[in-house]
């Protein structure tokens, strides 16, 4: 199962890949923490709101929520419903549906991915950036990218290991 592949893979880079995920989140909860308490207290201690805090703390959020959904889902902690088992027991049937999920979990990120490609794509082209900051947002979605990169190829494992 993937709980095995977990223990056993010990190969520098991708211990450093799992280093960098930790990172990241922890950084960005942080952020995303002392940005909302920040306005928080701005806005209902001295009425006054601090411009640009709120897309902070959304841009954090985002990239938090997507590294973070790519690392639990190579944790094996995503959120998924084991009705399956319960009907079945364990066995061939439940081994199946299990694959079968896994496969289409890893077929819908790869379609979400296909679509995010061309988010990238037009917005690379367009030069866009965010509204109060004016942050490029090819960097914003370049993070859920790769957070969806990371969460399929997970699922791939996945379902390989099934």
């Amino acid at each position: 199962m993937l709980e095995e592949r977990q223990t056993s893979i010990q190969h520098p880079i991708w211990q450093l890949k799992l280093k960098i995920q930790r990172l990241i989140m922890f950084v960005t909860s942080i952020a995303f923490t002392a940005a909302v308490f920040l306005q928080v207290v701005t806005r209902y201690l001295f009425n006054y709101s601090l411009f640009g805090v709120e897309e902070f703390a959304s841009f954090a959020g985002i990239i938090m929520y997507f590294i973070g959904a790519a690392y639990a889902t190579h944790e094996h902690s995503h959120i998924s419903a084991s009705l399956v088992e319960t009907i079945f027991g364990e066995g061939r049937i439940t081994a199946g549906v299990h694959s079968f999920t896994r496969l289409l979990a890893f077929v819908l990120t790869v379609y979400i991915l296909m679509s995010m490609w061309d988010l990238l794509v037009f917005t690379n082209r367009m030069n866009t950036k965010s509204t109060e900051l004016r942050v490029p947002m090819i960097w914003i979605y370049g993070t859920m990218f790769a957070g969806l990169t990371l969460t399929a190829f997970y699922f791939l494992l996945e379902f390989f290991d099934s």
